[in-house]
């Protein structure tokens, strides 16, 4: 597998060229601190509005899969925890944003299942430890959500589908048959007068589960957007707000297989909102104050026995100042900030234990870019952490990336530093743990081969210390800082433009990783000292091919996950086999106006194409082939 992604991948890079428009380095910014995607030393991807309308993809894990240094599994079916292990570091690793509010439950965990595409404008995503711009919890990755702003005219989308799933072949531990799907959204944006424009989007999902005693899952969500500015634009301000409920159904059994009788099942539901008010004034043309208010809530229940509770609350302040001028031969933009964040939770767990906390971080960083002769960019950062139970930590990083404008050639690299604080029930029941930190270095570069190829490369090397373990010891404080881990990999990806309005792309990932300092953990199956660590494929990779025209749009997608070592219980890990899943997504512009003022589609989705049977995550069955249609209008 491993040799026929290279073939592929160096087979397009010696394509001639076939006359394609000419590939254009993005111009986006990447978060608050105006840090240009080409500018940028560090690995960041890009995913806007229309590579998510082009993709077909509902749920953002799906376009996650396409990203190189990502692993992403799902337990299960649609609904079941998705969790994503970005370049070898832990699944609560990730930092996860959606219009400047992080989401991720008090503790770093992030179940990425409830995210869907519905209203979202762009992705940012960032690995590798990005604690000076985001702060705690940023060691492995950075999805940096932003929803759908007011448009300058008024624009509906609707979409209405239904579709069933099968299931996969060969299946001997659940057989639920076919099962039902049904979905529809809405998205409607435009401006109220010159200076007041909005956003809404509203979306259902029903989804009646592959398992013979069936994993339902539904969820509903509803979001949206006010902007206002003054006539000269000095003056801005976004009002975001959020809700959204969700509710999965699946066997008690851990393993995901059926257990005990047809009707012992549990329910997980999952009530959460949002809200946020950004503000930035212009001050004078170089210097901009601006400042962030957030808010979000989660509480989540499941039915069983005994029933357990968790709620959680998080809000704050994040204060900046943005300047950009010359200084001698040097341009630099820099941001400087503070941030107050309070977080507060209270669980009910075990038959009637409660336990929680009340904790208030605060954050004091800058960044600096520094563009400097010859189209060499530096960027310097620091950020100092300061949480009420866990210390205080500085955290450094520095990215420096060339252009080399004769070569069509951009070399990158940098060093960053992450941390983690413990989880709440870590700190319950061991208090004085230390968060939990990595340092990590990578060099890549960005290589525009032709007119209409390019190709890029990263290598990249992480240590991770201080990790928290659970150590079996008869006591009440179970956990330690006693692990550390090692991983190192390559990325390559490249996209191509072939003739008549093909486009084709091509990802490969080789990850090595090593578990350190297990000896006191007392046989970890999770944790072998000198051994590759769970859940993380050597080999990773896949292809999307694409059509765009004025008629109709088809996208093919392949992504491959190779074999893994993988939970089997405390003390037993068992190999998990490698799999490939195929998803093919149609659309046909069926009616439209000569002005282009609305447009009528019909739609086809398949996934997992060849009904192919694999688990994802060890004992948890995924899901077999899904065939989805229905209609989509533009207003």
């Amino acid at each position: 597998m491993k040799t026929l992604l290279l073939s592929a991948f160096f087979l397009l890079l010696v394509l001639g060229d076939v006359g394609a428009d000419e590939l254009v380095i993005d111009k986006t910014n990447i978060s608050r601190a105006d840090i240009v995607f080409s500018e940028y030393g560090g690995s960041a991807t890009i995913i806007t509005e229309n590579d998510i309308t082009l993709s077909g993809a509902t749920d953002v894990q799906q376009l996650l899969r396409q990203i190189p240094g990502l692993a992403v599994f799902q337990s299960g079916a649609r609904g079941g925890k998705v969790s994503v292990f970005s370049r070898g570091s832990e699944s609560d690793h990730n930092l996860v944003l959606i219009d400047g509010i992080i989401v991720n439950d008090i503790g770093g965990a992030f179940d990425f299942s409830n995210l869907t595409t519905n209203n979202i404008e762009k992705i940012e995503i960032l690995k590798g430890p990005q604690a000076v711009l985001y702060g705690a919890g940023a060691m492995g990755l950075v999805v940096n959500i932003t929803t759908k702003k007011a448009t300058e005219e008024t624009n509906i989308g609707l979409s209405s589908g239904i579709g069933f799933g099968q299931e996969p072949k060969q299946k001997d531990q659940s057989n639920g048959g076919t099962y039902l799907i049904n979905e529809q959204s809405i998205a409607i944006s435009g401006p109220a007068n010159n200076n007041i424009g909005y956003s809404v989007g509203f979306e259902r999902i029903d989804n009646n589960g592959h398992m013979l005693v069936q994993n339902n899952y539904d969820n509903t969500s509803l979001n949206g957007g006010i902007s206002l500015h003054t006539d000269n634009n000095e003056v801005r301000v976004i009002v975001n707000m959020a809700n959204m409920k969700r509710r999965f159904r699946y066997p008690t059994n851990s393993s995901g297989v059926l257990a005990g009788g047809l009707y012992n099942t549990q329910k997980e539901r999952v009530h959460a909102n949002r809200r946020s008010m950004k503000a930035e004034y212009d001050i004078i043309k170089p210097l901009t104050l601006g400042g962030i208010y957030t808010y979000w809530h989660k509480h989540l229940w499941t039915e069983s026995v005994p029933d357990q509770n968790w709620w959680e609350t998080r809000k704050g302040f994040d204060y900046y100042i943005k300047t950009s001028s010359d200084v001698g031969p040097f341009f630099v933009k820099s941001l400087f900030g503070y941030k107050r964040i309070k977080e507060t939770s209270n669980y009910n767990r075990f038959g009637g234990t409660y336990y929680g906390h009340n904790d208030i971080t605060q954050s004091y960083y800058s960044n600096i870019i520094l563009e400097t002769p010859y189209e060499l960019f530096i960027n310097p950062g620091i950020r100092k952490e300061e949480h009420e139970t866990h210390g205080s930590t500085i955290i450094p990083s520095i990215f420096v990336s060339k252009n080399i404008s004769k070569l069509n050639l951009r070399l990158r690299g940098g060093y960053s530093k992450g941390i983690k604080y413990a989880g709440i029930y870590e700190s319950y029941d061991t208090p004085g743990l230390k968060p939990e930190k990595n340092k990590a270095y990578e060099i890549g570069f960005d290589k525009k081969i032709s007119q209409n190829i390019s190709v890029s490369g990263t290598y990249f090397r992480t240590l991770i210390y201080d990790l928290i373990a659970y150590k079996y010891s008869g006591s009440s404080n179970n956990y330690k800082n006693i692990q550390e881990a090692q991983s190192k990999g390559l990325e390559l990806f490249s996209n191509v433009f072939l003739p008549k309005g093909v486009r084709a792309k091509l990802w490969y990932t080789q990850l090595l990783t090593e578990a350190r300092k297990t000896e006191n953990l007392g046989g970890s199956s999770n944790w072998t000292d000198g051994k590759a660590m769970l859940r993380r494929p050597k080999h990773s990779g896949g292809f999307t091919i694409s059509k765009v025209n004025n008629s109709f749009n088809i996208n093919l997608d392949g992504t491959y996950t190779g074999q893994r070592w993988d939970y089997e219980s405390y003390t037993d890990r068992d190999s998990n086999e490698f799999f490939w899943i195929f998803n093919l997504y149609a659309d046909y512009n069926l009616m439209t106006d000569e002005k282009d003022l609305y447009k009528i589609k019909p739609f086809l989705r398949i996934n997992n194409i060849f009904n192919d049977n694999h688990q994802q995550i060890l004992n948890f069955d995924s899901p077999g082939r899904v065939i989805f249609f229905g209609l989509k209008a533009n207003i």
